[in-house]
């Protein structure tokens, strides 16, 4: 299904309507009609099946999915179902519906079940299928060739007091009119199809189902009917039903109480041009004088019969009893004379269409003319030329919650704005005209063979209780184009229904949905989408509009960053030439063009190597010093695991993300909005993560960042975050990218504002003090580690730059600052320490939960214990023993008198360990633990070292001795005390008293 492109509603905004000529072009007689034009063709109002049908044949189409060529997935309608549907000899199909069932069940939202098919054939048979062709009902209701099949569903009433509307089946014969109650013929369709389904499972044959019960009207007193619409039951006015009365009845006619409840029923044809008949409900007997006609007509056939078997007249009587016997017998119609008409002798009417709200109607006729019948009055208000062959359809629109908000009858319901449309085949043309004396509000130039598809009803099996709370899926106006196989829908927004002075804001909404229907298709190129983004919000009006219109298409992902820019330059540029323009809607131009600029030239350097180098001296030491250190951490650190890719740091950040984060002021500034910490990490990667690779220029990246007015310490922050989250990369390129971050820090610290210029250097600066920050709270300790390193180096040069000034050369300068960082060097060397000790895998696999992430903060805030705790709780996941891990602790206090001797003791311990743990083991690790566990409940220690202490001695040894003064004996055992508690056996920690 397609939307109408509705890019020529404007002509609806002018007063002058255009006038069409009363002739029409006529076709070339060479030229032959599509085969469609023959057909009888009807669709589902939900837009699932279309029936087309021929002479004897017939085609179901269903909606199915398909993937194009291209990958996209599309609507069509497919053949599921095609044969020959007539039975008796020289029937043809006349007319055809598809009716949609409710479903029953409960889950049910308003989409249908199934589909019944309804055929109305030459014989005056009705049959009814369903959607594979599986006959389910058929019956004789009049022995004349069927001209129409319509149907009416319910309808929830808008008003109160409005009759509320029966669900019916309308059959139209020449000279009768069939109806049928549509909650009887509901459950017929579904008790048969259900016959039907048991019957083909079981394989036995299908049982006949018992005839419909229906109601015959024979329509009097006009010559040709051709058309009909069952308008509903009805109920007269107190004057409507004295006037009638005193027509009808004369002076001395007596009126009821009540006025009686009526169905009404309109034909068009000839002699009257327009009919309106009236039937009381409840009165369908057939008047006495038809009875006695009836009982004399038979009573004449059994004496002509019996007079004729006398005279040897009957020689072919069981021949004619036979054809009798086989024809179903078929009930007289009961007599209803016309009320009134519209009498025109030389007029010929050819259709009519009804209105959903049942109080309008369009006929068409042989004059080319379409006519608006107001049904309550029975009158003829308007008429329109130059239609011939016309076909009508209706549309009613509900009016949106968005166009009431300023409205002072906000709290009433919602309006309801009606539309007539005519397909004039003939000119090839699609018009829209509001009613009931509105002008015409669109026009669109469609093919001259098109098949304009009106169903007029919804789903059959619908009532005031099982439609709470539904959403009918329904169309109600569709256009069949043969030539294309293209099936469009029409859809009228509701403001064109207003007056012009009323229709400026309504005329916005409907501009900003449409373009919000823009935005949300996938299928549009980038230059289709700027055209109609820019068409769109140059004509919208309000400003308010117009800015929920701009943020709109700067939040939509879609739309690349050059378009945009266009767009946005284009609003910009127009407001600037208004008189009278909102400063709100001009600032938020401007700003965001100036953000869109930034983002441009912050992605066209990213394509820029950076040529220039920064030498490490003075870094290369420490480097070195804490390089082995640097390689264990990155090893242990370095585990695989599972991600998204959309969660990868590599991820691009769009214009839009970089748009919601930062925001412009009026004086110029732009800020930083930080709302979370993976948006203000995304944002980081997208500015310095190319200059510490080196694919950035970092001098031309920091200039447009300053020249952006975006402060240095949020930029700071940032390069501060992308170099910590990114710290598996920098630990593979320690080198060149500490390079890079000590020039992008040097070039941050020399921007206005970072490093203030009456700072003295013998206190703290406020710059540095947030990068010392930064690295105290970081669990990252290498990436801390490196960034202190850097930072250190770039503070000292700074302070030396400043103190040569004011100092002479033979005196050094001594700073709070570098103290400070001196201490949090140091500091950061002993947590990355604990934190590689603490990243060492147990022998018995990983643990339960995550590894502990340490930092400065969190062991400063954890006093004495924290590290004692942490530890312990490690040593007793390694299953160390006590007697190694107490000659490690004491390590530290005789290491300066027994070096040697401690290093063969070891040598000697640790080749008895191993050749007890492989008897003890049995190359079984399983069992070793087992064992293990058992001597502890049993309050039974033996000397045992782990087969991987070889691995952890080197570890626990270098942390030793960063950690001897916090790592006293006591703090410790008793922390492994406290981690055997929570495991299993209560008496598990005596072994070490």
């Amino acid at each position: 299904e397609l939307s109408w492109d509705t890019s020529d509603w404007e002509s609806g905004w002018d007063n002058d309507e255009n006038k069409e000529e009363d002739s029409a072009e006529e076709e070339p007689s060479g030229q032959s009609q599509p085969w469609l034009q023959d057909c009888v063709v009807s669709l589902s109002p939900c837009a699932d099946l279309l029936v087309v049908a021929r002479e004897q044949k017939a085609a179901f189409l269903s909606a199915k999915w398909r993937t194009d060529d291209s990958g996209r997935e599309e609507m069509t309608l497919a053949v599921t179902w095609s044969g020959h549907l007539s039975t008796d000899e020289g029937e043809r199909v006349s007319s055809v519906i598809a009716i949609p069932l409710a479903s029953q069940k409960r889950s049910s939202t308003g989409r249908p079940d199934w589909t019944c098919i309804v055929v109305g054939f030459t014989s005056g048979y009705v049959r009814f299928y369903t959607e594979s062709g599986v006959l389910l009902l058929a019956q004789l209701l009049h022995v004349d060739p069927v001209l129409r099949l319509k149907c009416r569903t319910y309808e929830i009433p808008r008003h109160p007091g409005v009759t509320e509307q029966h669900e019916e089946l309308s059959i139209l014969y020449p000279a009768a009119l069939v109806t049928i109650d549509g909650f009887s013929l509901f459950q017929s369709l579904r008790a048969c199809r259900n016959q039907v389904a048991r019957a083909a499972a079981a394989g036995s044959d299908v049982v006949p189902p018992p005839p419909l019960a229906y109601k015959k009207w024979g329509l009097q007193e006009m010559d040709t009917i051709v058309d009909h619409s069952s308008v509903g039951v009805m109920t007269l006015c107190v004057f409507d039903q004295m006037k009638n009365a005193s027509i009808l009845g004369g002076f001395h006619a007596s009126v009821k109480g009540s006025p009686p409840a009526m169905s009404q029923f309109v034909t068009v044809g000839t002699g009257p041009y327009a009919g309106f008949y009236y039937a009381v409900e409840g009165n369908s007997q057939p008047l006495l004088s038809h009875v006695a006609l009836a009982v004399a007509s038979k009573l004449t056939s059994a004496l002509f019969n019996a007079a004729s078997g006398w005279l040897g007249w009957n020689k072919n009587k069981n021949e004619e009893e036979a054809a009798q016997k086989q024809k179903p017998k078929v009930e007289p119609a009961t007599p209803l004379g016309i009320r009134f008409g519209l009498p025109d002798s030389r007029r010929h009417g050819e259709s009519i269409c009804l209105s959903p709200c049942n109080t309008l109607a369009g006929v068409t006729d042989d004059f080319g003319r379409v006519t608006l019948l107001d049904l309550a009055r029975g009158a003829a208000i308007r008429m329109w030329k130059g239609y011939r062959d016309a076909q009508l359809g209706w549309l009613q629109v509900q009016e949106e919650r968005g166009d009431r908000e300023f409205s002072p009858s906000a709290s009433l319901p919602r309006r309801h704005a009606l539309f007539l449309i005519i397909y004039a085949p003939r000119r090839g043309i699609l018009e829209v005209w509001a009613m009931q004396r509105g002008p015409r509000v669109g026009a669109f130039t469609v093919g001259k063979h098109c098949r304009l598809l009106y169903a007029g009803y919804h789903l059959m099996g619908v009532n005031s209780v099982t439609s709470q709370g539904w959403q009918l899926h329904t169309q109600q106006v569709c256009l069949l184009d043969p030539t294309t196989g293209a099936l469009r829908t029409i859809n009228i927004p509701f403001h064109l229904a207003l007056s012009d002075k009323k229709n400026e804001r309504a005329r916005d909404m409907h501009l900003l949905k449409r373009l919000s229907a823009v935005l949300k298709s996938r299928d549009m190129d980038p230059v289709s989408l700027e055209r109609e983004a820019k068409s769109v919000l140059l004509e919208i009006k309000h400003p308010a509009i117009k800015k929920q219109a701009l943020e709109s298409l700067l939040s939509n992902r879609n739309a690349p960053v050059s378009c945009l820019t266009n767009v946005t330059s284009a609003l910009h540029d127009a407001l600037k030439q208004q008189d009278e323009v909102e400063a709100s809607l001009l600032q938020l131009c401007s700003s965001q063009l100036k953000l869109l600029q930034l983002y441009s030239d912050i992605q066209q350097l990213q394509s820029a190597a950076d040529t220039e180098e920064d030498s490490l001296e003075g870094i290369e030491e420490e480097l070195s010093r804490v390089g082995p250190a640097l390689q264990r951490y990155a090893q242990l650190s370095s585990k695989p695991s599972v991600s998204f890719a959309q969660d990868s740091p590599d991820t691009p950040l769009s214009a839009q993300a970089f748009l919601t984060q930062l925001e412009c002021a009026e004086d110029g500034e732009v800020k930083v909005n930080r709302r979370s910490d993976e948006e203000w990490n995304q944002l980081g990667n997208f500015m310095f993560w190319g200059c510490l690779c080196g694919k950035s220029p970092t001098h031309k990246v920091c200039d447009t960042l300053q020249l952006a007015g975006i402060s240095p310490q949020q930029l700071l922050s940032l390069l501060m975050s992308v170099w910590l989250q990114r710290e598996k990369e920098v630990l593979q390129k320690p080198v060149e990218t500490v390079r890079n971050l000590h020039t992008l820090l040097i070039a941050l610290s020399n921007m206005d504002g970072a490093v203030e210029e009456s700072w003295d250097t013998q206190s703290v600066s406020p710059w540095w003090q947030q990068v010392r920050f930064t690295c105290i709270q970081s669990h990252n300790a290498a990436a801390a580690l490196l960034a202190a390193l850097v930072a250190h180096r770039a503070a000292k040069a700074s302070i030396t730059s400043r103190a040569d000034s004011k100092l002479q050369s033979e005196w050094e300068a001594v700073s709070l600052e570098l103290e400070q960082w001196v201490v949090c060097v140091r500091q950061l060397e002993d947590v990355l320490v604990l934190q590689t000790l603490l990243l060492v895998p147990s022998p018995q696999g990983t643990a339960g939960g995550a590894v502990v992430q340490c930092s400065i903060k969190m062991l400063q805030e954890g006093g004495t214990g924290g590290i004692a705790d942490s530890v312990s709780k490690w040593v007793f996941r390694q299953n160390m023993a006590p007697e190694r891990l107490k000659k490690i602790l004491l390590r530290k206090e005789t290491q300066d008198t027994g070096d040697q001797k401690e290093q063969k003791e070891d040598r000697e311990e640790e080749e008895k360990s191993q050749e007890e743990a492989d008897r003890t083991a049995g190359g079984n690790e399983e069992i070793f633990h087992t064992a293990f566990r058992l001597l502890m409940d049993f309050h039974i220690m033996t000397l045992f070292l782990s087969l991987f202490l070889r691995a952890v001695a080197g570890s626990l040894s270098a942390f030793s001795r960063f950690f001897v003064s916090r790592l006293a004996l006591r703090p410790l055992l008793l922390g492994i005390c406290g981690a055997m508690e929570q495991r299993p056996g209560g008496a598990q920690k005596h072994w070490l008293l």
